[in-house]
C-alpha cells in the first residue's frame, strides 16, 4: 500500500509539473515565433537586396555607359552616311550592317541599368487600384517571371553565341564582321538583368514581410 501510494503520488506530481511547464511553452510556440521570424527575415532580405544592388552598381553603370557611348557612335555614323549619300553622293560603306550590329549592344547593355532606375515601361491601370500588399505580391511575381525568362535567354543565348564563335559566323560585306561579339552580349545583358531583378526581388520581399508583420501584430 505504501509503495502504491508513493507511486501514485509521484505520477500525479509529474503530470502536474508537466502541465505547468507545457502551457507557457505551448503559448510561446503559438504566439512568439511569427513576430520573431518576421523580425529576422525582413532585415536579412532588405540587407541582401541592398548589398547585391550595391555590388552590381559599378558593372551596371559601366554597361550603361558603354551603351550610351555606342549610341553616340551610331548617331555620328548614321549622320555621316546620310550626309554623304544626299550631299556628296558618297555614302559611308556598311552603315546598315554596322548599325544593326551596334543596336544589339545598345539594347542589352542598357537593360539592367534601366531596371535599376525603375524606368522600364509599366502599365499601372490595375496595380494602382490594388492594396499595397497585393501590389507588392504582383511585383514579386513580375520579378520572378523576369528572372525565369531572362535566365532562359541567358542559357540559350550563351549556347547560340558559343556555337557561332566556334564556326566563325560573320556578317558578309565590304569587310567581314564577326558576329560573336554581338551574340555574346545577349547572354551577358540577360544575366546582368537577372541579377538586378533578384536584387529588387529581395528588397520587395522584405517590404512584403513588413506588411505581414504589421498585420500579425494588429491581429494580436
Amino acid at each position: 500500500m505504501k509503495l502504491s501510494g508513493r507511486l501514485t503520488g509521484g505520477i500525479s506530481r509529474w503530470l502536474s509539473a508537466r502541465s505547468v511547464t507545457d502551457d507557457p511553452l505551448g503559448s510561446a510556440v503559438a504566439v512568439e515565433p511569427p513576430v520573431a521570424t518576421y523580425d529576422q527575415i525582413r532585415p536579412y532580405l532588405i540587407g541582401a537586396g541592398d548589398g547585391l544592388n550595391k555590388g552590381l552598381g559599378w558593372l551596371v553603370s559601366a554597361s550603361a555607359m558603354a551603351s550610351a557611348t555606342i549610341v553616340v557612335v551610331l548617331m555620328v555614323l548614321v549622320t555621316a552616311d546620310v550626309t554623304g549619300r544626299y550631299v556628296f553622293n558618297n555614302p559611308v560603306p556598311m552603315t546598315y550592317e554596322v548599325g544593326a550590329f551596334m543596336l544589339v549592344f545598345v539594347v542589352f547593355l542598357g537593360m539592367a541599368y534601366t531596371q535599376r532606375m525603375g524606368s522600364h515601361i509599366r502599365v499601372e491601370f490595375l496595380t494602382l487600384r490594388m492594396t499595397p500588399k497585393v501590389r507588392a505580391s504582383f511585383n514579386l511575381l513580375a520579378y520572378t517571371l523576369g528572372i525565369l525568362l531572362y535566365g532562359a535567354i541567358f542559357y540559350q543565348g550563351f549556347r547560340w553565341a558559343y556555337d557561332g564563335f566556334q564556326i566563325g559566323e560573320y556578317v558578309a560585306g565590304l569587310v567581314n564582321i564577326p558576329k560573336w561579339p554581338s551574340m555574346f552580349v545577349v547572354p551577358f545583358g540577360a544575366l546582368l538583368l537577372c541579377f538586378q531583378f533578384f536584387a529588387d526581388w529581395l528588397r520587395h520581399a522584405g517590404e512584403l514581410v513588413a506588411m505581414f508583420r504589421g498585420e500579425s501584430r494588429t491581429s494580436q
